[in-house]
């Protein structure tokens, strides 16, 4: 049986699939690491950590294979803003450098007053903060002379995956935006922001579309995998637009929302121009030509967390995760649309701010307020903040008519409902889990020959999708109840 390998190189662990040509997955694996954190603010991890990852979850996999199966290809998803130095022997000078660092804001101030904010979002179509490549390579510049200077080549998780596969250096549209050294008009890395950093263009490797061959496993890349020496690597993507190749969310109207401790949307803008107006992030897609607009709600998702741990958990019985959550959704279920009154505002994240904890809680409780209509304005809250960012977005001139949802909030059997309700829109839920790595695996068959393009790869390896319609009764109650949640917000928030 022919077979595509998605690799998901995430930032805290790393997750493989095998698919056959229709999309049917035959195993999957996984491999945890940590992330370093040697001073306040600062978050870097092990580049081998990163290798290592894709190795025990090759080897996995190979461990799974029948007689007949044979891998024609893989291509990876990966998270994107982590800066990984190397010498000219290929090795690493510094730690990787995560997106998610905070020490360069002296350095984002910098560009602030040098460059202006409008150019640089408009050039690179990510606004300005602290935790992105250009800032890491300027910091490394200013902090660390003598690990800029040893340093020949800036290279970030695809790249240096890939390189470590193949021998080869390969960078892809989406994830070469996030480096904000990109020209999103282009897809080309820009000569004025490299030159702003004090590094050159051959310090980069060139970027090529994603589904593009770049080239079979080394012997050595062979033998540490497990691999057939013949696998072919494939230039994948950023793990969102991975997911939304991987859900069909590649053409304007579609967008993707991601459901785990942060929510996050991604919208295909009709033109670039459309989406810069949003002032959203926005990168080259996975699809030539086209563009991916992304807003994260932040950690709303730890306000349920929050809620099962702190109201919900009896101290006395402390269920199995699994069925605390099937406890909650059948309570959620119980409880009236609006939750009789009751409001949440939710305690980290948010339309307005992205990071770090809030303020926020019940708003209009009362003594006939049962837990489960406690339940139920927990997941309502968390979604009134959802249609905030939906109505700015398209305020601002882009369209949804479907929302694909994925993550751990697709998997309640209420939750969808409540953001199909709340939001007017239709929720349409994908049949299969880990979009990231299906994404990826379609792109490695439109680079090995098998797909024609990205989406005629979804079409034939997709996996069933159910569409929720919103139950109109809910939506005209719902409309009344976000004027409420409005105004309990401005009452919390001092009206900000």
């Amino acid at each position: 049986m022919d077979l595509l390998l998605g690799l998901d190189v995430g930032t805290t662990a790393t997750k493989a699939l095998l698919f056959d040509l229709s999309g049917e997955v035959v195993a999957s694996a996984s491999h945890a690491y940590g992330l370093l954190t040697p001073h306040e603010g600062w978050v870097e991890q092990d580049p081998d950590d990163l290798w290592r990852g894709v190795v025990a979850t090759c080897r996995a996999l190979r461990d799974a294979l029948g007689p007949q199966d044979r891998i024609i290809a893989l291509s990876q998803s990966s998270q994107a803003g982590t800066t990984i130095p190397l010498d000219a022997a290929g090795r690493p000078t510094y730690n990787a450098i995560s997106w998610m660092d905070g020490r360069a804001h002296a350095q984002a101030q910098r560009y602030r007053e040098e460059w202006g904010e409008e150019f640089l979002y408009r050039t690179s179509g990510w606004p300005l903060f602290d935790g992105l490549p250009l800032q890491h390579v300027r910091w490394l510049r200013d902090e660390r002379p003598d690990i800029f200077s040893a340093t020949r080549r800036w290279t970030f998780v695809n790249d240096y995956i890939t390189w470590r596969l193949t021998g080869e250096w390969c960078m892809n549209p989406s994830d070469a935006s996030i480096t904000q050294f990109l020209n999103v008009a282009n897809a080309d890395w820009d000569e004025r922001l490299l030159a702003a950093a004090g590094i050159r263009r051959e310090q980069m490797s060139p970027v090529h579309p994603s589904g593009w061959p770049v080239g079979p496993l080394t012997s050595r890349a062979s033998e540490e995998t497990g691999l057939p020496r013949g696998v072919l690597v494939v230039n994948g993507a950023h793990d969102q637009y991975c997911a939304a190749v991987g859900t069909g969310v590649t053409r304007p109207g579609l967008v993707l929302l991601s459901c785990g401790t942060a929510w996050v949307i991604l919208a295909v803008p009709e033109t670039l121009e459309v989406g810069l107006q949003s002032g959203m992030a926005v990168s080259c897609h996975a699809i030539a030509s086209r563009w991916g607009a992304i807003r994260s709600l932040g950690g709303v998702g730890t306000s349920l967390e929050w809620f099962v741990d702190r109201v919900w958990q009896e101290p006395q019985q402390v269920l199995p995760r699994e069925d605390t959550y099937r406890a909650i959704n059948e309570a959620v279920a119980r409880a009236s649309a609006g939750a009789d009154g009751l409001f949440f505002l939710p305690l980290a994240g948010g339309h307005l701010t992205t990071v770090g904890a809030g303020r926020g809680g019940f708003v209009g409780i009362m003594l006939s307020h049962s837990r489960d209509a406690l339940a139920r304005a927990v997941m309502e809250g968390i979604v009134f903040e959802l249609r905030w960012v939906m109505d700015e977005i398209k305020a601002a001139g882009l369209e949804i008519a479907a929302l694909k949802m994925v993550g751990g909030a697709a998997r309640s059997s209420v939750w969808p409902q409540i953001v199909a309700d709340v939001t007017g829109t239709p929720v349409v839920l994908p049949g299969a889990a880990e979009a990231a790595c299906r994404g990826a695996a379609i792109l490695a068959g439109v680079g090995a020959g098998l797909f024609a393009d990205a989406e005629s790869g979804f079409a034939g390896a997709g996996a069933a999708e159910r569409r929720l319609e919103p139950l109109e009764e809910h939506v005209r109650r719902y409309d009344e109840f976000f004027c409420g949640y409005q105004r309990a917000w401005a009452a919390v928030h001092g009206g900000a």
